[in-house]
């Protein structure tokens, strides 16, 4: 590999890199690796079985700086001098985000995020936290722990730095604090599709298995279906704040030509097919109410595999798990409407109607079960009856308003984004 450097960036071009041993590897197709040696490889004719590489490889010790498919091997080369570490520190193990609840903690090993190209000791610091109003981070010889605030949402950066010798590196990464009513899980557990308010479209409706979940005992899986048919399994759900979905999907379909297709608010986020194992994917979800749609689709012909998707594990970060509409609840004395419009900002009406002169309670709780105002308190006429409620001082969040006479009382959500 030196006489080939050599050759590329000149006989000054090995500098630090010389002496080390480095590895290539070489392959043509998937499990099909070719150690280079000059015996068996020529730039000229390829293998000496007649195979030419499609992919070079480039690395040291356990770590791939360069995997390439096209520049052949000078030109692996040529791409690989910006990508190898010559001396000092590099990022070996990056630490992934993280999403942490209210007061909850986790411990991370990071003994393994940083390496030495002379495998000199390392020594690891936390070089900032930029939100400490949301989070606590310390560190412990080889441990760090990161502890969430108890009541306040938010996302902190947190920074390390390994060092050693006159050489440092950083590795960032974040963590997203959740009020746990606004990071809801679906993982299918109920046996049902009872937790959430789902409902399905196209030919025929998902339903619940339990021969391939992702944990637990059930994930949703996509009904049998025939060509040119789809199946759609469908959600909505409100986001108080900018966050994300996610969820694990499985297929077993004819690759290319039947899809399982995800949509938010009737926009396709993403579409996979093929055989596949479980995989997770993401998606940012802006603030208010939204559609979110798992579709199964199939072409006009050839079906492969079991010919249906599955999905597990959905997380909503940011929404809230419940169905609003612009229902009525009835009871014998009076009917209470849902607030218009719902979510609002800043302000929303709340109607009801009573069938006769009583005293009446409208107050407004938080999702704590805190009381936030007192609406009405009085006795209020037969009739409808519309209350403005104007939450210009309060954060964005779940609310409650309750009214109540002295025969019954009704609570409704409501949903106040800013």
């Amino acid at each position: 590999m030196q006489y080939w450097w050599t050759e590329e960036f000149g006989p000054d071009g090995l500098s630090v890199y010389a002496g080390r041993s480095y590895w290539l590897a070489t392959y043509n197709w998937e499990n099909q690796n070719y150690p280079v040696d000059t015996k068996v490889y020529n730039q000229s004719g390829g293998f000496s079985n007649g195979y030419v590489p499609l992919f070079i490889v480039i690395g040291y010790k356990n770590k791939v700086y360069w995997d390439h498919n096209s520049d052949g091997f000078r030109g692996a080369l040529r791409l690989a001098i910006d990508e190898i570490v010559a001396e000092g520190v590099w990022v070996d193990n990056p630490i992934s985000d993280k999403v942490l609840l209210y007061g909850e903690s986790q411990d991370i090993d990071i003994s393994a995020v940083f390496a030495d190209i002379d495998d000199e000791s390392i020594t690891v610091t936390i070089e900032s936290n930029d939100n400490p109003d949301i989070l606590t981070a310390t560190l412990n010889e080889k441990i760090l722990t990161i502890t969430a605030n108890e009541s306040l949402t938010g996302i902190s950066t947190i920074t390390l730095k390994g060092a050693t010798r006159d050489f440092d590196e950083v590795d960032q990464f974040e963590i997203n604090v959740f009020d746990p009513n606004l990071y809801i899980i679906e993982n299918f557990e109920t046996g049902d599709f009872s937790l959430f308010p789902w409902t399905f479209g196209g030919s025929a409706n998902w339903t619940i298995e339990t021969s391939y979940p992702y944990e637990g005992s059930y994930c949703a899986r996509s009904e049998d279906i025939s060509e040119n048919q789809t199946t759609d399994m469908i959600v909505n759900v409100d986001y108080v704040i900018q966050g994300n979905v996610s969820f694990q999907y499985k297929t077993s379909s004819e690759g290319n030509y039947d899809y399982l297709k995800f949509y938010i608010d009737g926009i396709e986020q993403g579409k996979w097919s093929g055989v596949t194992s479980w995989n997770e994917v993401s998606f940012t979800v802006g603030s208010g109410s939204h559609n979110f749609k798992w579709t199964y689709q199939k072409d006009g012909s050839t079906s492969y595999g079991s010919d249906c998707a599955w999905i597990d594990r959905i997380v909503f970060e940011g929404g809230i798990a419940t169905s609003i509409n612009n229902e009525q609840w009835t009871m014998d004395n009076f009917i209470l409407y849902q607030n218009y419009p719902n979510p609002f900002n800043p302000t929303t009406t709340i109607s009801f109607s009573l069938k006769k002169a009583e005293q009446v309670n409208l107050s407004v709780y938080n999702y704590t079960g805190q009381l936030v105002t007192n609406l009405v308190n009085n006795i209020t006429e037969k009739g409808v009856h519309e209350i403005n409620f104007d939450a210009s001082e309060l954060n964005s969040g779940i609310y409650y308003y309750n009214l109540e006479t002295a025969e019954s009382s009704i609570t409704k959500k409501m949903i106040l984004i800013k």
